[in-house]
């Protein structure tokens, strides 16, 4: 059996529809499938919501964080593999047999599904590297535009190596996975520990997986696993987030990497305070180029330092944004730019517009 540990905080409706969604595919591949969901919002009426859909619903009766719920719940769950989950995952089809077997190929091994940010499967978020002080100096980098230039030109090659992966199915080695979806058998779940429940927002995956890699076990992407997750869904209205994050940050940056870690932040705020304006960008709801055939790149940070990537088919010369996509952009604001596909010139750059 496999179950599925959901943390709900205030998303009831994403909660259903994930749950939804796992069940169809596990029954299309005839694995069960239990559905344990940890309400952390202290709201009966999301309670009441989410218990139709789960089989365990856990009402902790405060805000557990989200270390704290996944630790309450795969506790109550009975299934020897574990999906760990945010409730604005929704995973495509296949991507349940795929994740299952990738974490029982071999011990020691969490997995994670190729996310995007659309339904159509078009803007893939590319892996993420493992947060550590070198992290930290890129990210200075990226508080000024000509060192965002340089950060993005040196990690585009990297991103669409992992695109044409995705897009042959592959599965392959990465050095960190998203928190928003994770599978884990139980044994690997014991042998390394709780996620550590100080962590009340954001890296508590990274802490963990950290102790996974040092154990000598691997994190995978399998690129057979699709999943959709929209950028920011369940943390857009949190006035504590911003807060959370930074304590988050702290903690896992002075306790994994005491000394590096604590000047590396220290020189990171130092710099912040110091910003340089960003070149202005024309206004649009389409992006359009000329002459070379280009991807795309789009981000909720005027710097790029996350974006998602889709590939445009070849004698295109423009892209808009795909229908699932462009509700994110409501109340938002997210820039694009077209990349030749030779070179990794920028060729044109928009803020988006709903």
């Amino acid at each position: 059996m496999i179950s599925a540990v959901i943390v709900s905080y205030r998303s009831a409706a994403l909660t259903v529809r994930a749950i939804a969604a796992l069940r169809e595919d596990a029954a299309r591949a005839g694995i069960p499938l239990e559905a344990v969901v940890v309400v952390n919002s202290q709201d009966p009426g999301e309670v009441r919501a989410v218990s139709d859909a789960a089989d365990v619903t856990i009402d902790p009766g405060q805000n557990l964080g989200y270390a704290g719920g996944l630790n309450r719940g795969t506790k109550a769950a009975r299934g020897a593999v574990l999906f760990l989950m945010n409730p604005d995952v929704t995973v495509r089809p296949g991507a349940v047999a795929a994740l299952a077997e990738a974490v029982r190929s071999a011990p020691l091994t969490m997995a994670g599904p190729a996310t995007f940010l659309d339904e159509d499967e078009s803007l893939l978020i590319p892996p993420f590297d493992e947060p550590s002080p070198l992290d930290l100096a890129r990210r200075r980098l990226l508080l000024d535009p000509r060192g965002a230039e340089r950060v993005f030109a040196r990690r585009l090659p990297r991103v669409r190596r992992a695109f044409e992966a995705v897009s042959r199915q592959e599965t392959f080695t990465v050095s960190a996975l998203s928190g928003a979806m994770m599978a884990v058998s139980r044994e690997t779940l014991e042998h390394v520990g709780e996620f550590d429940e100080r962590y009340r927002l954001y890296f508590e995956e990274n802490d963990w997986q950290r102790r996974l890699r040092r154990g000598g076990g691997r994190l995978l992407l399998v690129g057979a696993a699709r999943a959709v997750h929209p950028y920011g869904r369940t943390t857009r209205g949190e006035p504590r987030a911003a807060r959370w994050f930074a304590e988050s940050e702290r903690r896992y940056f002075t306790e994994n990497f005491p000394a590096r870690g604590a000047t590396a932040l220290d020189a990171l705020t130092r710099s912040a305070s110091n910003l340089n304006p960003w070149p202005k960008r024309p206004v649009g709801a389409a992006l359009s180029w000329e002459g070379e055939a280009a991807g795309v790149a789009v981000s909720p940070l005027p710097s790029f330092g996350v974006f998602g990537w889709a590939e445009v088919p070849a004698g295109m010369r423009g892209w808009r944004p795909p229908s699932g996509f462009r509700e994110m952009l409501e109340g938002a604001t997210w820039y694009a730019r077209a990349v030749a596909d030779a070179g990794g010139r920028v060729l044109a750059e928009i803020t988006l517009t709903a």
